[in-house]
């Protein structure tokens, strides 16, 4: 019956993150979709009436989407940090959490989990149940954590370099156009142009693109300052079950702030991670 449960609890942690994360990518499309009707009202000649409906509409269903994401994320967190404990100190798992989160969802709500995505919870450590096991846990997650988010960062960055990069050069282009266009359809086209790059830069901000970014650099010194303590810990050989707790906690914390971070990372550098993290773990 444990184990039964076990599973069930680690299919909740793959299908409420995903949602979460199904759920931010519709927001970031419904963002896109925004930025199409800005850049469309700028070129065509829209009842200002209409522009200011279709605004306050779009607002609204792109924070539900976010909300939602949100909701489903905190979800997945809690469901993790009972797994943590679970595998951690071998807790049982016999409470009725599970029977009873799954009772308010649909009966076939977790049908579609893969056993590709359950191997997302699994840990490598052999060790026994306890503070010992809780730390090589916390090592492993925080030692992915950390590289994941670097990338990410790595790719947020670029991407707004680039496109600031790119909207200030042509809005400088722009600016210097309006003051020597010859005529008034020539002036009206530059304004155009620099109205769509406004545009391009509030779409930047309004998917929050730099506090992303910040927030997974943010992620990424949280993770490896978890990996040092962890690292400090097991070489003490003093691995007593407080320090071990404390440590959790800090790092569920840091997790909880922090970002999704996107399934297409692992997809595209998963199988190099999984080989160096296998040279790391066997490093001692």
């Amino acid at each position: 019956m444990a184990a039964t449960e076990t599973v069930r609890l680690k299919r909740i942690i793959a299908k409420t993150l995903r949602k979460a994360k199904r759920w931010y990518l519709a927001y970031i499309l419904s963002q896109v979709t925004i930025l199409g009707f800005a850049v469309l009202s700028i070129f065509w000649q829209i009842d200002q009436r209409l522009s200011a409906v279709a605004a306050f509409v779009a607002v609204l269903a792109t924070e539900c989407l976010r909300w939602r994401s949100d909701f489903w994320k905190s979800q997945g967190e809690f469901a993790k940090r009972r797994w943590e404990l679970i595998d951690g100190f071998a807790v049982s798992v016999s409470d009725g959490w599970v029977a009873d989160w799954l009772a308010a969802r649909p009966s076939n709500f977790l049908a579609d989990v893969t056993e590709n995505e359950l191997k997302g919870s699994d840990f490598d450590s052999l060790a026994i149940p306890g503070p010992r096991r809780l730390l090589d846990n916390i090592e492993e997650s925080a030692w992915w954590s950390k590289h994941e988010s670097r990338i990410v960062a790595w790719y947020l960055g670029l991407i707004l370099v680039v496109i600031l990069a790119g909207a200030f050069a042509a809005l400088t282009i722009t600016i210097t156009g309006i003051g020597a266009a010859i005529d008034a359809s020539e002036s009206r086209i530059t304004q155009n142009v620099g109205a769509m790059i406004c545009a391009v830069l509030a779409f930047v901000f309004s998917i929050n693109l730099v506090r992303l970014l910040v927030s997974f650099i943010s992620f990424f010194h949280s993770a490896k300052a978890i990996l040092g303590r962890c690292r400090a810990l097991l070489d003490s050989g003093n691995v007593d079950e407080r320090s071990a707790l404390l440590l959790l906690f800090d790092y569920q914390t840091s997790r909880d702030a922090a970002p999704l971070l996107p399934t297409l990372v692992w997809k595209v550098h998963g199988q190099h991670l999984r080989r160096e993290w296998d040279r790391f773990r066997s490093r001692s």
